[in-house]
This record gives C-alpha cells, sequence and structure tokens, in this order.
C-alpha cells in the first residue's frame, strides 16, 4: 500500500484521524497532560498483567494448562 492509497484496500482509519489523535495527546494543555497521565498508567497495568503472577499471564496459562489437560484425555481415549 502506498501513501493516499487507504480507500482502495479497505482501510478503516483515515491518516485525518490518526493525525488529529496525536495532537490531541501532543496538546500542551490540561487535557493533553491528562491523556499522557492516563495513557502512562494503562501502559503500566498491561505491563503488570503480562509479567509472571499478573492477570493475562494466568489467563493464559490456564488456557495452556486447559489444552494440555484436553490433548491428554483424547490421547488416552484413543489407545
Amino acid at each position: 500500500m502506498r501513501w493516499g492509497e487507504e480507500e482502495k484496500i479497505g482501510v478503516l482509519v483515515k491518516k485525518e484521524d490518526v493525525k488529529a489523535a496525536i495532537e490531541k495527546l501532543m496538546d500542551e494543555g490540561e487535557e493533553g497532560e491528562e491523556r499522557r497521565k492516563r495513557a502512562k498508567r494503562l501502559g503500566e497495568m498491561a505491563n503488570k498483567a503480562v509479567e509472571i503472577g499478573g492477570s493475562s499471564h494466568l489467563h493464559i496459562s490456564g488456557l495452556i494448562q486447559v489444552i494440555r489437560q484436553r490433548a491428554n484425555e483424547r490421547k488416552q481415549l484413543s489407545t
């Protein structure tokens, strides 16, 4: 894709929207400062979630455990 061909391939986010969002984020005013603080907090929360013992890590580990258990059960049934 080349610059300006977004509509041809069905890009849902237009460059004008991205530009506006960046301008809002970079705003020097109080609103921009609040956005940056919130973005930082969300980033910290996301990092904690994927650390060992974090919520995302625990959920993925649990999912992997269930998949392994089911695979073992199927293996035992087929023998």
